[in-house]
């Protein structure tokens, strides 16, 4: 809703205004730290960055990026086809636990039923109380594990870093602050920390594809489009091209 707001050339304060509540309480959070801030005329750059645990790294990332290149509406699409992507993820997995979690809500019922036959009733009612709670606990950590591992999936952290780094560099940033934000928006601990390792001077001599030659989650697929990219400086049939590929399931 953001995003459309923002294609139709609405302000970010009219956007956020008139999206209203969301039911979810930490996105009503972020609206309403946004919205305070877009009133008294703060940037989104500022918002994400003092907005503490209302932001998750990649957010922040992209929508630093998204208003330092003049790419804002491109990073909230982003975010968003990433969501909507994780929201599929979560009713799939949804659907392939349900028959399976039936099954074991069945047998937390019919397993002990043995106790309360023998008239040992209270430890029958244990029984089952505890089986339900660990029911529920399995269920839903399954679940949060599932969600938090999608977005750290290696070829989506390759897809993030590409697409950034080809935003950064055609909005014309210097070659350093483009790498070091693209590796903001891949949102991986060990990328960031490979490139916050090397000083501006390193980030900026070599080629790309020496560059990240070493780095995690680089693969022969990617190198080469950086190569291609470095030689021909076209960014977009290379490397938005391969993060559109890993997107779509490309390994």
């Amino acid at each position: 809703m953001w995003r459309a707001a923002v294609h139709a050339g609405l302000t970010n304060e009219f956007a956020l205004r008139t999206i209203g509540p969301r039911g979810a309480p930490h996105v009503e959070e972020m609206r309403d730290w946004l919205l305070d801030g877009a009133r008294r005329g703060q940037r989104v750059t500022y918002l994400v960055r003092t907005g503490g645990k209302r932001f998750e790294p990649m957010e922040r990332a992209l929508l630093v990026l998204g208003e330092e290149t003049g790419t804002f509406e491109e990073a909230l699409q982003l975010l968003a086809r990433f969501y909507q992507s994780k929201h599929r993820l979560i009713l799939w997995i949804k659907k392939q636990m349900a028959y399976p979690m039936f099954t074991a809500i069945c047998m937390v019922f019919i397993a002990p039923f043995p106790l309360l036959y023998f008239g040992q009733t209270a430890a029958y009612i244990g029984f089952v109380t505890t089986g339900c709670i660990a029911w529920v606990t399995a269920g839903g950590s399954f679940l949060i594990a599932a969600a938090e591992r999608y977005g750290k999936r290696p070829p989506l952290v390759r897809a993030r870093f590409a697409r950034a780094l080809a935003t950064g560099v055609e909005a014309g940033l210097p070659l350093p602050r483009a790498i070091r934000l693209a590796a903001e928006a891949a949102n991986d601990p060990n990328l960031t920390a490979f490139v916050n390792g090397m000083d501006e001077h390193q980030l900026a001599a070599g080629g790309l594809h020496e560059t990240f030659s070493g780095a995690p989650h680089m693969t022969a697929d990617l190198i080469g489009a950086l190569a291609v990219a470095d030689r021909t400086g076209d960014f977009t049939t290379t490397l938005r091209k391969i993060a559109d590929l890993y997107e779509d399931g490309f390994r």
